[in-house]
């Protein structure tokens, strides 16, 4: 009996094509394993809050007092008369000082939205003590946000080590997508990934072992945030997983939602005291954060 090769063909990829139904399983899982990562990830926030951010709560009062904000100057450069009077989501505000900081620099409003409860009670009472009536702080995983905030920001606000705890970036760019109004921005300002791959501890460039800057896998990396975890809770500690996005990650994750690309820059600027027993002339020869702004196109 002679067989007709073509339909060989087709009848084998009719039985190994992805069915809809395995499709939609695989889809459901990975969102699933999403959540359950960020809710160990916001235990473990919880149990830094309280070990390390409630002593510093006075410091932060008295700065947001005197009318202070903790923004760097290549932050105010990019963002330049955006501030002004805008409503700003602040995604992934942690302990509300960045967030209150916004309005002493000029914002109408901040919505600050963490997965913490222990941060957003800190934030809430930072709000309280220095009287900012524009400020709410609410506690929410970024990447299942309600319809309640859609289109409600000219500017959303996010970075300084908050990207690295998202896990699904298709689904934090949508909500960046939603909570903007037309013509809205979003400025993200965050830690260049390059940095993922040096040893924190060494006096120069010392490459981690078994991590490559081009890594898709989550995982946990040495040192803070961790250690204070593993401090405060023991070995029995709930799991930190990060992912560091690479810049081109973020911006095609924006495009990819209609949004246009204003600006993306690279910076020698540590925002906070990584690596501190490398001199200075080589901390300024590599990129340690950049920023993008980019813009929601008119309806």
């Amino acid at each position: 009996m002679s067989t007709d090769p073509e339909r060989t063909l087709w009848t084998y990829g009719m039985q190994h094509r992805p069915r809809a139904t395995d499709t939609l399983l695989r889809t459901r899982q990975a969102v699933t394993s999403r959540r359950e990562s960020h809710r160990e990830t916001a235990k473990a926030w919880d149990i830094i809050a309280r070990a390390k951010y409630e002593a510093e709560f006075r410091e932060h009062v008295e700065l947001l007092r005197s009318g202070q904000h903790n923004l760097l100057a290549v932050e105010l450069e990019m963002l330049g008369t955006l501030l002004r009077g805008a409503h700003v989501v602040h995604l992934q505000c942690s302990y509300g000082l960045d967030a209150l900081g916004l309005l002493n620099a000029g914002a109408a409003s901040i919505l600050g939205i963490d997965i913490s409860e222990e941060m957003i009670r800190q934030a809430q009472a930072k709000a309280a003590a220095v009287g900012a009536e524009a400020a709410e702080f609410i506690c929410a995983d970024i990447t299942d946000l309600p319809d309640t905030f859609s289109s409600t920001a000219n500017l959303v606000y996010t970075g300084r080590g908050s990207l690295p705890w998202v896990l699904d970036l298709e689904a934090w760019a949508e909500s960046v997508s939603r909570l903007l109004r037309p013509m809205g921005h979003v400025f993200v300002f965050e830690g260049h990934p390059l940095d993922a791959l040096w040893d924190r501890e060494a006096d120069g460039l010392v490459l981690r072992p078994n991590i490559g800057y081009f890594d898709a896998a989550p995982s946990e990396a040495p040192g803070f945030p961790a250690s204070v975890v593993t401090r405060a809770a023991g070995s029995e500690r709930p799991r930190m997983l990060e992912r560091q996005w690479r810049p081109a990650e973020v911006i095609e994750g924006l495009l990819a939602r209609g949004l246009e690309l204003k600006a993306f820059r690279e910076y020698p600027v540590l925002y906070w005291d990584q690596f501190p027993r490398w001199p200075i002339e080589l901390r300024n020869r590599l990129p340690h954060s950049y920023a993008i702004l980019a813009q929601k196109p008119p309806e």
